[in-house]
């Protein structure tokens, strides 16, 4: 797996004894207990180029620092699951040129179009929370069957992995939403790619083909606990069914600014 860029420990002539050392201490401070990060940690070590690359600058580039930031990540991203964020407005302002030639081609009254400027900004909004969403539904679903969130960036290019190592997945929403950075990590390794929505044609319409058998069958093949559980079946219908209750308990979730 290729790290370009960044700091990572795989590159440090660090022993293990001072990588246990360090993530024991930093759990310490944090008062953080979780048996599934030491179990993504147990993973890195037999493979240090799975610990992701940061942005560590001058006397800050050592493993120690590393470890404890590894840590915080995970823990800031747990303590900060997708249901219950706060939507940010936009960082930009609205072109008011599109604007003016969406108005003037659909013959639209100006306040019209700010109604469509709005529900715009608020599917966009949707759109960017709901990856988050689809790996928190994925991770509620499958973790009985040992399947592990890599949350917070604790493995490269991972999202999730098996108890044992054995097994590593990046989940995307669309076919489309993977670019060539993250394509050419998974070519290096054992990642296996799934996405949630494809397309396919339908009476010559263009209507969804969705993927949830081959990610159920997925974790049918690759489980390493929940042997006694009947098969994982996530479906479309239930993970809508999620986004419902998300959004109904967290009006604050998408915003239209």
């Amino acid at each position: 797996m290729s790290n370009n860029g960044g700091y990572t420990i795989a590159d440090e002539n660090v022993s293990e004894a001072d990588l246990r050392k360090f993530y024991k201490k930093a759990k310490e401070v944090l008062e953080l207990k979780s048996k599934d990060l030491d179990l993504i940690f147990e993973i890195a070590l037999e493979n240090r180029k799975l610990f992701p690359n940061m942005n560590l600058k001058g006397n800050d580039k050592n493993p120690k620092n590393y470890i404890d930031r590894w840590v915080k990540g995970y823990s800031e991203a747990r303590n900060n699951l997708p249901h219950r964020r706060i939507a940010k407005p936009k960082s930009t302002c609205n072109d008011p040129a599109i604007t003016v030639m969406v108005r003037v081609a659909r013959n639209m009254t100006e306040q019209q179009s700010k109604i469509g400027v709005s529900n715009h900004n608020l599917f966009m909004s949707a759109e960017n929370i709901q990856g988050n969403l689809l790996e928190e539904y994925i991770a509620l679903t499958i973790r009985p069957y040992g399947f592990l969130w890599c949350n917070g960036n604790v493995l490269h290019a991972i999202d999730f992995c098996n108890s044992n190592g054995s097994f590593f997945l990046q989940v995307k929403n669309k076919s489309n939403t993977e670019n060539s950075s993250s394509d050419k990590i998974r070519k290096d390794t054992k990642i296996e790619k799934w996405y949630r929505l494809g397309t396919k044609i339908c009476n010559g319409i263009k209507v969804p083909d969705f993927k949830w058998d081959y990610l159920n069958d997925l974790i049918k093949i690759h489980l390493t606990e929940g042997t006694n559980l009947s098969p994982c079946n996530m479906s479309e219908e239930d993970y809508q069914n999620f986004l419902k209750d998300v959004a109904l308990n967290n009006h604050e979730l998408i915003t239209d600014l």
